[in-house]
């Protein structure tokens, strides 16, 4: 019906705004089925969509889509409590990684009584009992947001909001200049700023992952024109919003001569030391290390190869050994890591891209939490490859939401299985048949 229909294009972009609409407003985490149904639509039209879209229609739309959510509260994830706290905190002069959520809750003429209780009490237990695991330039960015709005939730969710989409549409021109220079169509572009997932998890629910990636792109950018100090400086803030940029870092190694590595080794470095030492100065990373080995050790969601690693586990030992996993698993990482970047020289950048996407993806396929939003990091390096698996497992991931269906928020297997076998099964034949599932890209 839509193939022959000349309006098919308004009549689906009409459909898709309505049911962002829909999950933006009247959606919550827990009503597993109309969510996964409107997820399911979202793919299936956009996937329409693209296959006429020029890239002014893209961008268009984007932006249409996202401004769509502008006044939403997140539905689907609760961090953004945190987000605000912490940028509060700030706004306060306090550091949020000497003090707990819990630690502070007593100092009640710090935050306005009613805000401090709405966002003590949504932010969840597990988050109110740690310090920030948030990287410095996030928290940054988290106080910006607070900026004159230090007693409204809503307020404040449309400030972090903009600025989310602001990173967004400076990635979509970043990428536009950057993926024709290696030989790339910029329609490509279309899979990341139309893709539903990023959309949602990041407009939607205000993970900053895109901020994150804009930095990335932008240090990519100036890499490619040879402006080693320029690109280290915004690679070095990419690991200053997450932390998981870290991990590609050391691709760039056996890409280049060794002065020119040893060079961005330093100018990275001394960024971040310019970034992180203002915070850590007086406290130092004792705080901050041990929330981050909580990732490793405590907290398991939607997981893969290491459930699997876990069932060995309780059949020999007889108890959950995560925390043995947990101090096992950075150093496998970090082994990985190693692999990726000295095995073999990268002959040129598109291959540079490959073995990023290869090594966070095994990273992801081993790790214990794997929340739907990690994976716009995927769909972003997939453009740049022959590889398409990522964008499957975009639109599988949310299969993991069922978990919050549950009173008890027990994981659904059969899911799980769902997600990761044809994740599985789409990276084999694109490994080994060496051209994507789906030619379209």
């Amino acid at each position: 019906m839509f193939g022959r229909n000349p309006y098919r294009f308004l009549i689906t972009t009409i459909l898709i705004a309505g049911i962002y609409a829909l999950m933006g407003y009247f959606i919550v985490r827990a009503h597993s089925t109309p969510l996964l149904f409107s997820f399911a639509l979202l793919f299936l039209l956009t996937s329409f969509n693209l296959k006429d879209a020029s890239l002014k229609s893209i961008f268009i739309q984007g932006i249409f889509f996202r401004s769509i959510l502008l006044f939403a509260i997140p539905w689907l994830s609760q961090d953004f409590y945190r987000f605000i706290w912490d940028g509060l905190m700030l706004q306060h002069h306090l550091n949020p990684y000497a003090y707990s959520p819990n630690e502070i809750y007593s100092m009640s003429s710090l935050f306005d009584p009613q805000l401090k209780e709405e966002l003590f009490k949504n932010m969840g237990s597990l988050s109110s009992q740690h310090f920030s695991n948030y990287p410095p330039l996030n928290q940054i960015g988290f106080w910006i947001s607070t900026l004159g709005f230090q007693n409204s939730i809503l307020l404040t969710v449309i400030s972090m909001r903009f600025l989310i989409i602001m990173a967004d549409i400076g990635l979509f021109f970043i990428l536009k200049d950057l993926l024709p220079k290696i030989g790339l169509s910029q329609n490509r572009i279309g899979w990341y700023f139309l893709n539903p997932l990023v959309i949602i998890e990041l407009t939607g629910n205000l993970h900053w992952e895109g901020v994150m990636l804009f930095f990335f792109s932008l240090g990519i950018a100036y890499y490619l024109r040879h402006k080693l100090f320029q690109a280290s400086f915004f690679l070095a803030f990419s690991v200053a919003i997450k932390l998981i940029a870290l991990l590609l870092f050391p691709l760039f190694l056996r890409f280049q001569t060794s002065r020119k590595s040893l060079l961005m080794g330093i100018y990275g470095l001394g960024c971040l030391s310019a970034i992180f030492l203002p915070f850590f100065v007086d406290i130092g990373l004792t705080n901050y290390l041990a929330t981050l080995q909580l990732w490793f050790k405590n907290f398991e969601f939607n997981g893969s190869i290491y459930y699997l690693i876990r069932w060995a586990g309780y059949q020999i030992k007889g108890y959950n050994i995560i925390r043995q996993l947990g101090d096992v698993m950075p150093w496998v990482i970090a082994l990985l890591v190693l692999v990726f970047s000295f095995w073999k020289r990268k002959k040129n950048i598109l291959e540079l891209f490959n073995a990023m996407l290869i090594l966070l993806s095994c990273y992801y396929l081993l790790a214990s939490i794997v929340h739907p939003w990690y994976i716009v990091n995927l769909v972003f390096l997939s453009m740049f490859t022959r590889f398409r698996f990522p964008l499957i497992w975009s639109t599988l991931i949310p299969l993991s939401y069922l978990t919050y269906a549950h009173p008890s928020f027990e994981e659904n297997f059969y899911a799980i299985g769902l997600e990761y076998g044809w994740v599985f099964l789409v990276l084999i034949y694109e490994v080994y048949r060496k051209k994507p599932l789906f030619q379209h890209f």
